[in-house]
């Protein structure tokens, strides 16, 4: 039985390697805070330079991101059907960050109201960028073994377990922003130049974890707390930074450090990410 992917713009899956491994993309939308009424799709076409380069350029620059529609994951189930497809397993950033999943539902629900012969399977990752991949990844290797979608989407989502995000956000402020801390915090932490780290918990939430005064000491949380002490290890890490290959480079070297024959993947997050951490941002996905 043929099996196809797709996944939404979150994951942070280069286009190039997306149509390698045979993945459809529904790119999120995105406003900007300096474009009134332009909407931008976050697509193979999407000019990541220009949008990093307007934190710098633009006073108190923003960006807004919305989930793609489920007309958006029903063009693209289509698009699958025409090439064979006879499943799909969809892949979405977490419902705790994102109501991507339930455009993906209802646009499933449009599949079916067309009558048309094909099941798809829902995976909610609970997390969001690269391991939405490394779940992809992990299905394509189960497929090799000869698994049907509806059981290859019952282990990936036993599989979203295994993964950690820890976070270095550059500064409170799109903390702040989103809500997730207090005016007094804010001020207090601004005034003592905490930078913090986050964590997604079980939820698939962001939940504040720690902080640090200057970016190698926050690295160093963050490899600390994902090995619980320096006793567990991962198998794979993949190092996202807000266009900062500085930063990535700083915690690659710590990670050679610590982390004896880990395997590193370092990725550019896209706006959907960085949207709400701002740029310079430096996290750690870990795959154990």
């Amino acid at each position: 039985m043929k099996i196809g992917y797709v996944t939404d713009s979150g994951s942070d899956i280069d286009a190039i390697y997306a149509d390698k491994i045979g993945v459809k993309v529904v790119p999120l939308t995105i406003t900007f805070s300096d474009e009134d009424g332009v909407v931008y799709k976050e697509d193979r076409d999407f000019d990541l330079d220009s949008y990093y380069n307007k934190y710098s350029s633009v006073d108190d620059f923003l960006a807004k991101t919305a989930q793609p529609t489920p007309h958006d994951f029903f063009v693209a189930y289509e698009e699958l059907v025409k090439e064979g497809v006879e499943e799909i397993i969809v892949v979405t950033l977490s419902s705790g960050l994102s109501g991507t999943i339930n455009s993906a539902r209802l646009g499933y629900n449009m599949l079916k109201r067309k009558k048309v012969e094909v099941k798809v399977h829902l995976v909610d990752s609970l997390h969001a960028s690269y391991a939405e991949v490394l779940l992809i990844e992990e299905g394509l290797r189960l497929q090799k073994q000869g698994l049907e979608g509806e059981e290859i989407a019952k282990r990936l989502r036993e599989h979203v377990s295994k993964f950690k995000i820890y976070i270095l956000f550059p500064s409170l402020k799109y903390l702040r922003k989103g809500g997730r801390i207090s005016v007094t915090k804010y001020i207090l932490g601004t005034l003592l130049r905490k930078r913090p780290i986050t964590v997604v918990n079980k939820e698939g939430k962001n939940e504040v974890a720690g902080s640090a005064t200057n970016t190698d000491e926050g690295i160093h949380k963050i490899l600390e707390m994902t090995s619980e002490g320096f006793t567990r290890f991962p198998k794979q890490v993949i190092i996202i930074h807000g266009n900062n290959e500085d930063y990535a480079q700083r915690m690659e070297k710590q990670l050679r450090e610590y982390f004896d024959d880990v395997k590193i993947r370092k990725k550019c997050t896209g706006v959907t990410i960085s949207a709400h951490t701002g740029p310079d941002v430096v996290a750690l996905i870990s795959e154990f």
